[in-house]
C-alpha cells in the first residue's frame, strides 16, 4: 500500500469536502487513489493467469511438448529441406523419451542404423526443441569439402514449437536466411523398415536417366543432372532451357520442393512405375506427362548428334585411365581390345583431332612414356571424316610423318606395329558410322558417348574440348 500526503490547509480541505460544487473533483481524486493503489498492489503480487504465474506456464508448456513427443508409438517423421532451391530434402525418423533421449535414423547416406542422443526442450519465446548432442540431423551442418560447402547443407538442430496442426507438430527454423516451417508427423513402423531403401532409390538416379516430357505440343527430352538432391533438367534440344527442383525420396517415388515447373505445368511428385527394372517414374498433370526413364543404351532412345563436332568442338580424347575404364559408357570389349597391351602396359589415349592447323584431321594414339611423368609418345594417321545422318565416318589417308622417336627405337617396334593395328581397327569401327551422343556428364568438359554401328559391342566415352 502507498500513502500519499498532501500539504494543504485544513480550511482548504474542508472547503473541498463540504462544498457540493466540488463533488466532481472529489470523485476524481478518489478514482486516482484507487488506480494508484491497484497498480501498486499488482506489482507486488505474483503474475497470475488462471492461478499460475509465467514460470509455471512455461514449465508446463515444455513438459506438455516433451510428453507429446514421447507418446507417439512409432515416433515422428520430419521431411526437411535445409535450404530450398539450393539442396534437396532429407527424411528423419525420431523416437523421444521423457528422459531427454532421442533415437534417430535418416535417409542421409550411412544413417539407417538407429543412433541415440540427447535433446532438450528449452525456452525462447516459447518451447524450443534442441538436439543437444550429435545425431544424424547434425550431418546437415558438416562441411562437404569436395563440393566446397564449408557450412555443409546449412541445416539446423534447434526448432521453435509453434503448436499443432491436425496430427502434426509445427516448428520454425531459427536462421533468418533459411527460415521456414517444418513439421513432425506421426511415423509408421514400415517407414522405419524402409528408410535405407529411400537413399538407395535416389542414388540410382544418375546420368543413365533422362526426363521425357510429352504434351499436346509433342515430346521433349531432358538431361538429368542430380547434385545434393537438387535435380536440374536440361533440354537436349536447347541447353539454355533448364528446370530445377529439390527432391526427397518417398516410399513410392520422389517429391519435389518447390514443385517442378516443366512443360507449362507444376509437379509436386513423381511415382514409380510398377514392374520396371531399373525403376522408371511417371506423373501427369492435365495434358502433360513426365517420365523419368532409365536407358541402358542411348542409341535406342536418342538420335545421333555427330553434327555437333562442327560447332567448335574439335577434339575428342578417349582416356584409358581407371575413371573412364569404370564408366558405364566404356564397354569392356573396347577397353580390352583398344587400350590393353598386356598385364602391365596399355595405351592411354585415342584422339580425334578435327582442327590441326593445316595438317588436316588426325587420328592418333598415345602411350605413356616410362619414367613416371605425363608425357606420351604419339603415333597418328591422317584421315578424312564425313558427317552423314548425324553419324561420323572415318577413312585412312596416310601415316602422319612426324613420328615420336620412342616409336623409332627398334626396342619399341612391337608397340609401333600394335599402334598401327589399333588405329586401323578404330577406323574400321566407323564403316557404318560412329553414333555420338552428348551426355549430361561433365569432366573438365562435356563427355560424349560414342558407339560403333557396325560392331555395337564397342562403345566408349569421349571428352570434348
Amino acid at each position: 500500500m502507498i500513502f500519499i500526503s498532501y500539504n494543504v490547509s485544513l480550511e482548504k480541505e474542508c472547503n473541498i469536502i463540504c462544498n457540493p460544487k466540488n463533488d466532481t473533483k472529489m470523485k476524481k481524486i478518489l478514482f486516482l487513489f484507487a488506480l494508484v493503489t491497484l497498480s501498486a498492489c499488482q506489482k507486488n503480487e505474483p503474475d497470475l493467469l488462471l492461478g499460475k504465474n509465467a514460470s509455471q506456464r512455461i514449465a508446463e508448456a515444455n513438459e506438455q511438448l516433451k510428453n507429446t513427443l514421447s507418446q507417439a508409438p512409432n515416433g515422428w517423421k520430419m521431411s526437411y529441406f535445409p535450404k530450398k532451391n539450393s539442396y534437396g530434402g532429407f527424411t528423419f525418423l525420431m523416437k523421444f523419451t521423457t528422459q531427454g533421449r532421442v533415437t534417430m535414423v535418416s535417409d542421409y547416406p550411412n544413417a539407417a542404423t538407429p543412433q541415440e542422443s540427447s535433446y532438450q526442450i528449452q525456452e525462447s519465446q516459447g518451447p524450443l526443441l534442441v538436439f543437444t548432442t550429435k545425431n544424424y540431423i547434425h550431418n546437415l551442418l558438416e562441411p562437404i569439402a569436395e563440393e566446397r560447402l564449408y557450412s555443409g547443407l546449412e541445416g539446423e538442430f534447434q526448432f521453435a514449437y509453434m503448436g499443432k496442426e491436425g496430427d502434426k507438430l509445427k516448428f520454425r527454423t531459427q536462421r533468418k536466411n533459411t527460415q521456414q516451417f517444418v513439421y513432425l508427423e506421426p511415423a509408421t513402423a514400415s517407414e522405419w523398415g524402409n528408410i535405407q531403401n529411400l537413399n538407395t532409390s535416389l542414388n540410382a538416379i544418375d546420368h543413365t536417366y533422362y526426363l521425357k516430357v510429352t504434351s499436346s505440343e509433342g515430346t521433349e527430352d531432358y538431361f538429368v543432372k542430380p547434385r545434393l538432391r537438387l535435380f536440374s533438367f536440361v533440354s537436349m534440344q536447347n541447353e539454355e532451357k533448364v528446370s530445377k527442383a529439390g527432391v526427397i525420396p518417398t516410399a513410392d517415388g520422389f517429391a519435389f520442393e518447390p514443385a517442378l515447373q516443366i512443360g507449362g505445368k507444376n509437379f509436386s511428385k513423381i511415382t514409380a512405375v510398377p514392374g520396371t527394372s531399373p525403376q522408371n517414374y511417371t506423373a501427369t498433370n492435365g495434358d502433360v506427362t513426365i517420365e523419368l526413364k532409365h536407358f541402358s543404351d542411348p542409341t535406342l532412345e536418342f538420335e545421333s548428334q555427330g553434327n555437333r563436332i562442327t560447332n567448335g568442338e574439335n577434339v575428342f580424347i578417349l582416356f584409358g585411365g581407371e575413371d573412364f575404364k569404370n564408366s558405364p559408357y566404356m564397354s569392356p570389349d573396347f577397353f580390352r581390345d583398344f587400350f590393353r597391351i598386356d598385364d602391365q602396359r596399355k595405351f592411354l589415349t585415342y584422339e580425334l583431332l578435327f582442327n590441326t592447323d593445316g595438317d588436316g584431321p588426325l587420328l592418333r594414339i598415345g602411350y605413356l612414356l616410362p619414367g613416371g611423368g605425363t608425357n606420351q609418345a604419339y603415333f597418328a594417321y591422317k584421315i578424312n571424316y564425313e558427317i552423314r545422318d548425324k553419324k561420323i565416318y572415318l577413312s585412312f589417308i596416310e601415316e602422319y610423318p612426324d613420328v615420336d622417336e620412342f616409336y623409332l627405337d627398334p626396342a619399341n617396334e612391337d608397340l609401333l606395329d600394335l599402334a598401327r593395328e589399333r588405329l586401323t581397327n578404330f577406323i574400321a569401327l566407323s564403316s557404318q558410322g560412329l553414333y555420338l551422343w552428348k551426355t549430361p556428364t561433365v569432366i573438365l568438359g562435356p563427355v560424349s558417348y560414342i558407339k560403333s554401328i557396325a560392331q555395337p559391342n564397342y562403345y566408349f566415352p569421349a571428352l570434348s574440348m
